[in-house]
C-alpha cells in the first residue's frame, strides 16, 4: 500500500489535465491550447470568456455602482445555452471564438444576477431567471448523458 504522499501526487496526474479545462481529449477541439514551459495546456473556450465576464460584471458593480436589469439578466446566459445546445445535439462543430464570446456574456449574466439578488433582495424575477436557466439545462444535460450512453 502506497503512502499518502504517493496517492495524493497520483491523483494530481490524473487531475492535473482538468484544472484548466474541464474536457476529454476527444473533445479538445473545444480548448485552446497554450504552450507553457514546452508542455500544451488546454484552456477550455467557454470558461476562458466566463471569468473575465465575472471579472467586467464585478468591476461595473462595484466601480459603476451599476444594477443590471432582469431582462438582460435573463437574455445574456440565453446565448451560451444556445449555442451549447445547438453543438451538443447537431453536427455543428461550433468555434471557439463564439464559444469565448458567449462565455464573456454568461459571465457577465452570472455576476450582474449575484449582484442584483445582493442588492435587490429577495428579487423574484431573477430567481425565476436562474431556477428557469437550471431547469432546462439540467434537463438537456440528462439528455445529453442518455444519448452518450446510448452510443
Amino acid at each position: 500500500m502506497g503512502s499518502l504522499r504517493e496517492g495524493l501526487a497520483v491523483g494530481l496526474r490524473r487531475t492535473a489535465p482538468f484544472l484548466l479545462s474541464h474536457h476529454e481529449a476527444d473533445e479538445h477541439d473545444r480548448c485552446y491550447a497554450v504552450g507553457v514551459r514546452g508542455r500544451t495546456v488546454r484552456l477550455c473556450a467557454r470558461c476562458t470568456g466566463i471569468y473575465p465576464g465575472i471579472a467586467v460584471g464585478l468591476g461595473v458593480a462595484v466601480v459603476g455602482e451599476w444594477t443590471a436589469p432582469p431582462v438582460l439578466i435573463a437574455v445574456l446566459p440565453a446565448f451560451a445555452l444556445v449555442d451549447w445546445t445547438v453543438t451538443a445535439f447537431s453536427t455543428v462543430d461550433g468555434a471557439n471564438p463564439v464559444r469565448t464570446a458567449t462565455g464573456a456574456l454568461l459571465g457577465f449574466g452570472y455576476t450582474s444576477g449575484a449582484v442584483r439578488l445582493f442588492r435587490d433582495p429577495p428579487a423574484p424575477r431573477v430567481l425565476a431567471v436562474g431556477v428557469a436557466y437550471a431547469l432546462v439545462a439540467g434537463a438537456l444535460l440528462a439528455v445529453e448523458c442518455h444519448r452518450a450512453e446510448d452510443r
